[in-house]
């Protein structure tokens, strides 16, 4: 009984054994010996730069996805230390004691034209770059 790594062999080293075509006599036999070399030929210019391009597009394909998974993370970190400096100044309970100060109608002025929104959003996006520049 053959062993099946023999037969792996046997089938890899003798590709001759299955003919697509028919090759009979010496026209046959020289047909083949051309056919053979063409593969070769074919296998070295064109199924190996093809291999290496596929292989190329994958690693630039890997290396993109890995690259924007860190800049999601680092965004993510980014925001997480913003939100912390922030909440560590109390800067919108600071905005509110100082709005308490001015005059009633002033004070629903600016509400109506939601100025502590606006001021709290710049205050958010200057606290976020700055933190954004060290990542």
């Amino acid at each position: 009984m053959i062993k099946p790594a023999y037969l792996y062999f046997i089938f890899l080293l003798f590709p001759c054994l299955a003919f697509a075509d028919s090759y009979a006599g010496d026209q046959g036999a020289a047909q083949m010996l051309g056919d053979y070399v063409t593969d070769f030929w074919d296998f070295f210019e064109t199924d190996i730069p093809d291999f290496v391009v596929r292989l190329m597009a994958y690693a630039f394909e890997q290396y993109l996805l890995i690259w924007l998974g860190i800049k999601l993370e680092a965004m993510k970190l980014g925001w997480a230390v913003a939100k912390q400096i922030l909440q560590n100044l109390e800067f919108a309970s600071q905005v509110t004691s100082r709005m308490n100060a001015l005059p009633n109608d002033v004070r629903a002025a600016l509400v109506d034209l939601r100025i502590m929104d606006c001021m709290n959003i710049i205050a958010n996006a200057y606290v976020a770059r700055f933190v954004m520049r060290f990542i």
